[in-house]
């Protein structure tokens, strides 16, 4: 199958950093014990307010079985109380 790539573009409020990265440390470490979770992890560039989540999966079929999973549907219904916009996702294929 063709792997699916993802990078969510995340806008944490300044005011609420320590909690914003909290709620995404705890979705990253169950996230990474999913099956077809090839890559998930947080990163930012230097000087950047926006964190960028990469994401590699081993199919659609995989992300779209990690978007109904218990922790992917608490950060969804908490992540308004700490981010300053809504997240956008790109979704990638290898060429």
């Amino acid at each position: 199958m063709n792997p699916l790539y993802l990078i969510a573009e995340i806008h944490p409020d300044q005011s609420k950093l320590e909690q914003a990265k909290a709620a995404y440390k705890a979705l990253i470490a169950d996230t990474l014990k999913e099956p077809g979770c090839l890559l998930y992890d947080l990163v930012t560039e230097e000087g950047s307010a926006m964190w960028i989540m990469l994401e590699k999966w081993q199919s659609v079929e995989a992300w779209n079985s990690h978007m109904e999973t218990e922790h992917v549907k608490h950060i969804n219904s908490i992540s308004h109380e700490f981010t300053a916009r809504e997240t956008k996702l790109r979704f990638l294929r290898s060429v």
